[in-house]
């Protein structure tokens, strides 16, 4: 009798959302929409699945159209351009607390300049790039707070 480990359910979320939540301030589509990136972002020690489809983030989304993402040509190269530079770091098959996740693309991205490269043409990306240059970004998501406070 083969001894199987169960599965824990975890959220999912798509490698590019961990840019998205370093930002996040409170705006998007919908309050639907808010309050659930709010909920999501409540707990920084949550165990992820990273996914390339639609997400946890996505379930309150009006893109999400029957569980596809209606710019998925979009956000699909968003999610290659963010595995593509965090490196080994995001395995699908690996469970990751949101911490590591967005401390993973802050360290490869964020502090390498590469934000334009990964978002380049999201609706978002010149809140996130402005945020990005005034520092502010939410440091309770990351494994340390490097503004020091």
């Amino acid at each position: 009798m083969e001894d199987s480990k169960p599965t824990i359910p975890f959220a999912t979320m798509r490698p590019h959302h961990a840019l998205c939540a370093l930002f996040f301030e409170g705006k998007g589509y919908s309050q639907v929409f808010v309050d659930n990136m709010t909920a999501f972002m409540a707990d920084p020690s949550q165990m992820l699945q990273i996914t390339t489809g639609c997400d946890a983030l996505c379930q309150a989304c009006p893109n999400n159209v029957n569980g596809q993402c209606k710019d998925e040509a979009k956000v699909s190269l968003f999610d290659q351009r963010t595995l593509k530079l965090t490196g080994t770091l995001l395995q699908a098959d690996q469970p990751i607390p949101l911490y590591a996740l967005c401390q993973g693309v802050f360290d490869a991205i964020l502090q390498q300049g590469l934000l334009a490269e990964v978002c380049g043409k999201c609706e978002w990306a010149p809140l996130c790039q402005g945020k990005w240059q005034q520092g502010d970004f939410n440091p309770q998501l990351l494994q340390s707070d490097p503004t020091g406070d």
